[in-house]
């Protein structure tokens, strides 16, 4: 190998290469930008159809299934999961990840649009839209008052939203919970049938005056001038005045026969902030945008605005990503720095001053020319990023440790300063070439993971590799050749006590531990498979999990009430629940969302829209301190336990893609009854299960509806058809929008037709209405129909076209998800299930056999690419195999330690296993590489690997230290996310490498032929 003498004789052009890219690194470093989590680019969508005031059966006939027969005939769709309720359909669509987001979006919204003019008349929002994670709300705000109106909040909110929408890295802005006003024509139904003016006479004037068609225009001499047309209404006197008919000779006005005023819509989402009157301002940010430039200048603009605002209104902050973005990077750039200064102490201790600093300079290097690299990639600095630079930080200092400690070696045999960097360096280069590959290759596969747990992680892989590669070339060219300039030729490296420390180690212990195993090498096998399967006992106790709890000091309160409940009833249980957090200490501030789930503040909660029967409130707690969050927790679920006609469900937020219920029960079948009696058996069955709680079956409550039975007979003998009744009941209880106007002053407002009731419409309402005959005759609904009380289903969920039930559930604090779900599971198995019913397991279980699935054949891909490698380099299939004896070493510390810290085997402790399997190896191969080397010179085997396992202790010792020592800061935070990652990788490390420097001297006796071994350094 001549990169080492080539680096040496151009010292100069390495170290320009070198300040480059550190120069590089550190501009990208500056001006990269900043988030919590990792951008996702995820091929999630959902269709909101809303159509006011229908049932969940006629919008699963009239509007779901022609929906969802379109969207199915995309062929990148994998999944579509819909909730059917009064007057609403959600639908969530999931395609083959991989797919051209941009593309599935418009083949689904085509197909949509397609079938739209098929949909009944009266629906009133379809949305096709792409579910991004990018979507999240940076900030909330809140405008308070408690008697200013709506429209003065508007209009503040308007204000207070042009004063800061053209930020740079700004994406939107957007007020919630405020009303719309629009303009309300109360018709007087008694005065019009007198009249004989039907509802539809008058909708269509007010549609066809409303019109604004171009005139085009025309020539006169050698000018051109346009033609403007009526161009619709301008003012509210103009629509007052529009001629609707004639009657014995006099025009009749809109005037004459309704109420025409300014109104806001039937209220249908109320906000509330620390239980004051609230409408909400949200922010989202712009890709790759900086949230902490962007959250000063919103400050400093909000906090400018703050001062004109009249005394009765006050701006608060409900909800901020920016100082928690903050204050996570600085916590886990203080767990770099810890971990950089762990390891230069025990490099210091162990090599010396100067070879130290050689070392050392390598860390802030590699790390800069990291970050450069990743930003040069298109990623952000963010808490996956960050950990995977904590993570690689005991890795990247492996190579320059071997690189210098064999330097040395050099050095105190008499070499000169050149010919000792020269030749320390080329005889472990290959070694630590094959150890950084197999690394990478541990590593690497992670970012191929085609999933949203893939794509949450792939920043975590790619810094490390990124460290590696650039502390590799370092170690080969810039560490030599700092070393051939920088250290003492005969010079003591080291203090005194540490090198009788590490000579009494090696000889007084390590040399006779090792005489012993090569003489009773069986002895050191049984006691390694003994070890190894202990582990594999011990992993039931330890438990699986999938992602875990975020950590974060917010809790979200879902309040849901029966099916059909009205949003009065449900704000009473919001301020309930208001009224016990009001008394609690350590609750900073709440939001409150009545009719609508709060504005999206965590990417993996999509919150529920504009359903009177749910409530969602956002505390903002003082911090995340383990005990006092689930304590508040505990209490407040003891607390809704005892509060009847709602539901309360307490949740803290978790990590990971977003599922409806950590335990979710699909019930597949086509009889709603039969679906129904079969959910309340599953119910049950969940709820008898130690752990569960927040048991929810939506088809458990039944919904009263009013079903207006239209006698047919008389309908047809009257002459009025039957599309007339039902357009004069929607028109009349409902309201219908018959056009947008656009006043003078650029106002725009919708026109509502209804009846004239001052709150809400009840059932004497109905006796109001009439409709007209083919004569113009105007004929009393009641003499046509009869109302009547039915029970109706309160949802219809439907999973891949097929009606389901879903039976939700949550775990108690304490207990594992996995082993409660697998109960629930082998219960299932046992249940009797009609023919043509089934169920499926989502939620984290579908998650989990996702993700682990992926990172198991993921394991597998990197295990086969890494002994590809082995191959190559040692010329061998047997030497390969030694090497790979430290992976089950490894999972035996692994599980040891899991279970001593009391985590369970997550997603992320598996994700530090399959990048420990790279790790833990790099032992082996030091010393197969060494030994081969020392045998291919003339020795024994048995001669060979003791000198090679004697030889290499030292930097085998320094490079676990290192590692251990570098993720132990990030380990002891307590973190529910990187805590099991630490443990796990620390484990392993120490078993594997404690037993890899008995077993693999003892495998290679066993399994090495000379001229193999000879072979391999050819």
């Amino acid at each position: 190998m001549q990169l080492p003498k080539l680096a040496i004789n151009n010292f100069q052009f390495v170290l320009i290469l070198v300040f480059l890219s550190v120069l590089l690194g550190t501009v990208s470093f500056m001006n990269m930008p900043r988030s919590e989590d990792p951008g996702l680019n995820i091929p999630i969508y959902r269709v909101v159809c809303i159509y006011p005031g229908t049932s969940p059966k006629d919008m699963e006939e009239l509007v779901v299934d022609p929906i969802e027969e379109a969207i199915n005939e995309v062929e990148e769709v994998d999944d579509i999961r819909t909730t059917i309720e009064e007057g609403m359909v959600v639908m969530r669509i999931e395609a083959e990840f991989g797919v051209d987001i941009d593309d599935v979006h418009d083949e689904i919204r085509a197909n949509v649009n397609a079938i739209a003019r098929d949909l009944p008349d009266g629906i009133v929002q379809l949305d096709v839209e792409k579910v991004s994670p990018q979507d999240v709300k940076i900030l909330q705000l809140a405008l308070v008052s408690d008697d200013a109106p709506y429209a003065e909040l508007n209009a503040i909110a308007e204000d207070l939203e042009d004063h800061i929408e053209n930020l740079k890295g700004l994406r939107s802005v957007d007020i919630e919970a405020c009303p719309e006003e629009e303009i309300r024509v109360s018709m007087d139904l008694q005065k019009m049938a007198n009249l004989e003016i039907s509802l539809q006479q008058v909708m269509g004037t007010l549609q066809g005056n409303n019109a604004n068609i171009p005139g085009g225009d025309i020539k006169s001499g050698n000018k051109s001038f346009t033609i403007q047309t009526s161009g619709g209404y301008k003012s509210l006197s103009e629509l007052e005045n529009s001629v609707i008919s004639s009657y014995n000779g006099q025009l009749i006005f809109l005037k004459d026969i309704a109420q025409i005023s300014f109104d806001y819509e039937d209220l249908r989402y109320i906000g509330r902030f620390n239980g004051k009157r609230a409408i909400f301002i949200t922010v989202t940010q712009k890709d790759g945008a900086n949230i902490i430039f962007l959250a000063d200048a919103i400050r400093e603009k909000t906090n400018m605005f703050e001062k004109t605002l009249p005394s009765h209104i006050k701006l608060e902050t409900a909800f901020e990503q920016a100082p928690a973005v903050k204050l996570r990077i600085n916590d886990f750039f203080v767990n770099l720095l810890q971990g950089v200064l762990l390891v230069g102490a025990v490099i210091f201790i162990f090599l010396g001053g100067r070879p130290s600093l050689i070392i050392m300079t390598v860390i802030p290097t590699s790390i800069i020319i990291a970050i450069g690299l990743l930003d040069l990639n298109g990623f952000s600095l963010q808490q996956i990023s960050i950990a995977g630079l904590v993570i690689a930080l005991g890795l990247l200092v492996d190579n320059g440790i071997v690189v210098v400690e064999n330097i040395m070696r050099y050095l105190k045999e008499g070499a000169t300063l050149k010919d000792a960097a020269v030749k320390g360096t080329t005889e472990v280069g290959w070694a630590i070439i094959s150890s950084t590959v197999t690394t990478v290759l541990s590593f690497f596969p992670i970012t191929q993971i085609e999933n949203a747990t893939g794509e949450f992680l792939q920043t975590l892989p790619l810094i490390v590799v990124f460290s590696l590669t650039a502390s590799l070339v370092l170690a080969l060219t810039f560490t030599p050749l700092v070393a051939g300039k920088f250290l003492k030729a005969g010079s003591k490296m080291q203090m005194k006590w540490v090198d009788k420390l590490l000579d009494n180690l090696v000889e007084k212990v390590y040399a006779r531990l090792l005489t012993f195993s090569l003489k009773k090498p069986w002895l050191i096998v049984a006691v390694a498979v003994f070890t190894f399967l202990g582990s594999l006992a011990l992993f039931p106790l330890v438990g699986v999990s999938l992602f875990p709890t975020a950590d974060k000091p917010l809790v979200l309160v879902d309040i849901n009430t029966p099916n059909g409940t009205n949003l009065d009833r449900t704000d009473e249980a919001a301020r309930y629940v208001e009224s016990l957090i009001d008394s609690m200490d350590y609750v900073v501030s709440y939001a409150s969302n009545v009719g609508s789930g709060n504005p999206r503040v965590y990417y993996n909660r999509v919150p529920i829209q504009f359903k009177k029967s749910h409530a969602q409130l956002l505390i903002n707690l003082e911090d995340w301190e383990n005990d006092k969050f689930y304590a508040l927790i505990a209490y407040l679920r003891a607390k809704a336990e005892t509060y009847s006609g709602a539901k309360v469900t307490i949740s803290e937020l978790k990590n990971g893609p977003d599922y409806e219920a950590p335990i979710t029960i699909k019930i597949l079948g086509d009889e709603m009854d039969t679906l129904k009696r079969i959910a309340a058996d599953v119910e049950k069955l969940i709820e008898e299960t130690p752990g569960t709680i927040n048991v929810d079956n939506p088809l458990s409550i039944s919904k009263t509806d009013i079903k207006v039975n239209i006698n047919k007979d008389k309908a047809g003998i009257s002459g009025v058809s039957l599309a007339d009744i039902d357009m004069a009941i929607r028109a009349g209880l409902t309201g219908v929008t018959v056009s947008e106007v656009s006043f003078d002053n650029g106002d725009k407002y919708n026109l509502v037709v209804r009846l004239p009731f001052d709150e809400k419409p009840g059932i004497e309402d109905f006796n109001k209405i009439y409709v007209p005959n083919r004569n113009g005759q105007m004929i009393p609904l009641n003499q046509l129909a009869s109302l009547a009380f039915q029970a109706g289903a309160s949802q219809i969920f439907h999973f891949n076209l097929t009606r389901n039930a879903n039976v939700l559930a949550d775990v108690i604090e304490g207990y594992n998800l996995n082993e409660v779900t697998m109960s629930v599971i082998d219960q299932l198995n046992n249940y009797n299930f009609p023919e043509g019913y089934s169920y499926y397991v989502a939620g984290e279980y579908e998650n989990q056999q996702e993700s682990f699935g992926s990172l198991g054949q993921i394991l597998v891909g990197a295990l086969i690419a890494i002994f590809a490698v082995l191959v190559l380099q040692f010329k061998s299939f047997r030497q390969p195999f030694i090497v790979f004896s430290a992976i089950p070493l490894a999972f035996t510390g692994s599980i040891v330690f899991l279970f001593l810290t009391g985590w369970s085997f997550s997603f992320f402790a598996f994700v530090g296993f399959t990048s420990l399997v790279g790790i833990v190896i790099n032992t082996s191969i030091i010393l197969v590489d060494y030994s081969n080397q020392l045998v291919a010179g003339g020795m024994q085997i048995e001669d060979a690997i003791i000198k090679a396992a004697k030889t290499r202790f030292t930097p085998i010792l320094l490079t676990t230290l290192t590692t251990i020592l570098g993720l132990l800061p990030l380990t002891l935070t307590n973190s529910n996310l990187w805590s099991p990652l630490g443990w796990t990788i620390i484990g392993g490390m120490i078993s594997s490498t404690l037993l890899t420097l008995l077993l693999v001297p003892v495998l290679y006796k066993w399994f090495t032929h000379k001229k193999r071994a000879e072979m391999a350094v050819i």
